[in-house]
């Protein structure tokens, strides 16, 4: 915009947030977005001084970064847009979009532009969650001329980016090593980080964080930014220049998915958007109000979350009536609420290489089907029963794919690729889908299945569907509409979204799903990270957080029970081992740690959640506050050699500086003085009592840690 064209803006105004936008005659821009701005204020002159000057040996006019940025326009960046007429007498890639209308709705805003000469239509809608100033953004593109078009690439609603966060963070791994993170500098030209694995991934997971190099998890300016979607997608962030920076992100496309028959239209996924200037925790904090608020549905939003005993690390194919009653015993004993029946229940399944898809009990191992488990469990134990399922994949060993080989992701002649085994059905055809909710519907319909852990274990490689074409995006927007449907006919089922682990986590997928398997990994230090990085998104009562065996097969390493139930305990808490092999002490070790569990957990799943970061890289930690600050819990764990012969003290955030408060041990008082020859501390005793600006500037000294061990601790207000 230039001082001479008449400015139009719009603001959005919620919980300490305002988002401003900006627009003379095309796309609008968003000008602002972070700390909520004075009612009072000039928006117009507000608009105008965002006008940057133009500089020597450039074009006399430089296009803003709008919410679509155009070739058409001049833009010199990468654009949100890419598209072409299958015409090549009317080429298309080229556009310029026009503001037509705009609705304006409460916390909402919708654009209308158009782009005549391409017959295109844009609508823009942003939403801001009034109670934790999160955004929602999405776009969609209708094709109203008579030629198809071909969509390249379309961004959602575009993010111009502060300079000064001049830094980003980096959500990556691998199997096991899920929400590994990278602090990078936000380079001078593109960076683009792209998914083709055909689901959310463990290897990039769809947001980042930008923020400035001061920036800390109590302090400093962030904007983090995450693409509702569990398929294939693309991040660019793009430092021009000019300086300015600008961020995309969409559905990345195979070969003609973005298809654009005359009349129909395409929609992003929407993008949700969060500032803080006030470090990571005050962001995570606005993300996980948003998806308590707007994203989670749970059956019973009033019902605590139940304590998980999975059978699989404790059988796995082994299934044996007084084996599984046994372990049944065990986990009721530990005080168990949910037991869960995993892989090698069904048809055939003595091993990974034969019979998914044929979802109806073993006739040898379940004679009597499972009735006589479930009864077990549901009416001698008083816990609720669940059952693992893999509704995408399919064997080659199985009665559905002798029978019907034509109903998978293939692209005949290239080789059809197994992955672990197995293929993967194409849900984009209806005969698959209402297969599925057939079998999975006379399950549920049949049992007292309050609980389906829906496991998926393989990348999509060659996706074609029936006709050989490329079918990720109908593929996941398939797997949402299946999934609703078995939500609608069974609504108080919950269902745990699970991809080796975490390899499904996203806002998307979550709207239909009630818990995520946070990753696949029993190793209670990198389970430690883990769930660190999980947090920065998501808030703990949807992490699946489990007890692991002492020795974990995933990394080679053994822990103490207590230490991996400390890890355990203020996620979503659950256990998979063998109990029945587990020693007295072991079990009391369990049994005390899922007390301690049930005592906090609606103050873990309610509170303001925080990470714990020292100056110790080894000792990390978590912190819960209830909104009223009237109460804390915090886990610490020293996951590697301590840094120095004493530890340092932690600061205990969130607290009412004015009041007081009472911190006490949690965990048994022998662990905590283990690796301290001598320490006289009131907080080894019964507790220290000290002002809550006290703990939340020179906060707590700790006893000495050893490796591999860690401590939690009650903060109480008096």
């Amino acid at each position: 915009m230039t001082a001479k064209d008449p400015v139009h803006t719009h603001r959005l105004d919620a919980n300490g947030t305002t988002i401003l936008f900006g627009w003379t005659t095309g796309v609008p821009e968003i000008i602002y977005f972070g700390d909520r701005l004075d009612m009072a204020l000039d928006v117009e002159t507000f608009a105008r001084s965002r006008s940057r000057p133009l500089g020597h040996a450039t074009l006399d006019l430089q296009p803003a970064i709008s919410m679509q940025p155009e070739v058409g326009t001049g833009f010199m960046g990468h654009p949100g847009l890419i598209a072409h007429s299958v015409e090549e007498i009317r080429s298309g890639w080229a556009g310029l979009f026009a503001y037509e209308w705009i609705e304006i709705g409460e916390n909402e805003v919708v654009f209308h532009c158009r782009d005549t000469h391409r017959g295109l239509a844009l609508v823009i809608t942003v939403t801001l969650c009034p109670h934790s100033g999160v955004a929602r953004l999405k776009s969609r593109l209708t094709n109203e001329g008579d030629i198809a078009c071909v969509v390249d690439w379309l961004s959602a609603p575009v993010l111009r980016i502060p300079q000064n966060l001049s830094e980003y963070m980096h959500f990556h791994g691998r199997w096991c090593a899920d929400f590994s993170i990278t602090r990078r500098a936000v380079p001078m030209g593109l960076v683009k980080s792209e998914n083709r694995r055909g689901r959310t991934s463990h290897e990039a997971f769809p947001g980042t964080i930008l923020l400035s190099p001061t920036t800390d998890e109590a302090s400093g300016p962030c904007f983090g930014v995450h693409l509702g979607w569990s398929g294939n997608h693309r991040m660019v962030l793009e430092r021009m220049a000019g300086g300015e920076c600008q961020l995309q992100m969409g559905v990345l496309h195979f070969a003609r998915e973005g298809m654009l028959k005359p009349g129909a239209s395409l929609e992003t996924p929407e993008l949700h958007a969060a500032h803080s200037a006030d470090g990571l925790n005050a962001l995570s904090q606005r993300f996980h109000t948003h998806v308590r608020e707007n994203i989670l549905a749970l059956p019973d939003p009033q019902k605590p979350r139940p304590v998980t005993v999975n059978t699989w690390e404790a059988l796995y194919f082994d299934h044996d009536m007084d084996r599984l009653k046994a372990l049944a015993d065990a986990a009721a004993d530990v005080g168990a609420e949910r037991y869960v029946l995993d892989d090698g229940w069904f048809e055939g399944r003595d091993d990974d290489t034969t019979s998914l898809g044929d979802w109806w009990p073993d006739s040898k191992k379940y004679p009597d089907g499972l009735a006589p488990i479930v009864d077990y469990v549901v009416d001698e134990k008083d816990m609720e029963f669940g059952l693992w399922v893999e509704p995408e994949m399919v064997n080659p060993d199985s009665h559905l794919y002798r029978q019907h080989p034509d109903w998978v992701l293939a692209l005949d002649p290239y080789p059809r690729m197994l992955g672990r085994n197995q293929l993967v059905l194409d849900l984009t055809n209806n005969e698959v889908t209402d297969y599925l909710a057939e079998k999975l519907g006379a399950l549920l319909s049949e049992h007292r299945i309050s609980y389906l852990k829906w496991d998926m274990n393989r990348d999509l490689v060659l996706p074609g569907d029936r006709a050989g074409q490329p079918a990720v995006h109908r593929q996941t927007s398939a797997l949402y509409a299946l999934i609703d449907r078995l939500r609608r006919d069974f609504p108080d089922v919950e269902i745990e979204s699970c991809a080796s682990g975490g390899g499904r986590i996203d806002y998307e997928i979550l709207k239909r799903t009630h818990r995520f398997w946070t990753s696949d990994s029993n190793d209670a230090i990198e389970r430690m990270r883990i769930q660190d990085g999980f947090s920065y998104f998501l808030p703990p009562e949807i992490m699946g957080s489990h007890v692991g065996p002492a020795w974990c097969h995933t990394s080679g390493r053994g822990f103490h029970a207590h230490f991996r139930a400390l890890i355990a305990s203020y996620g979503h808490m659950g256990l998979e081992l063998d109990l029945t092999k587990a020693t007295e002490e072991e079990r009391a070790t369990m049994a005390t740690a899922v007390a301690r569990h049930k005592e906090d957990r609606a103050l873990w799943h309610s509170g303001r959640f925080f990470r714990i970061k020292t100056v110790d890289p080894a000792l990390m930690g978590a912190c819960v506050v209830d909104e009223n600050a009237d109460e804390g819990r915090l886990v610490l764990a020293q996951i590697d050699r301590p840094r120095s012969v004493v530890p340092p003290t932690v600061p205990i955030p969130g607290l009412d500086p004015a009041r007081s408060y009472r911190v006490s041990l949690q965990t048994r008082r022998e662990t905590a003085l283990g690796a301290s020859r001598f320490f006289d501390n009131p907080l080894m005793d019964d507790g220290l009592t000290l002002p809550g600006a006290v703990l939340m500037s020179a906060g707590v000294q700790l006893p000495v840690l050893y490796a591999q061990t860690g401590l939690a601790l009650k903060v109480e207000a008096i």
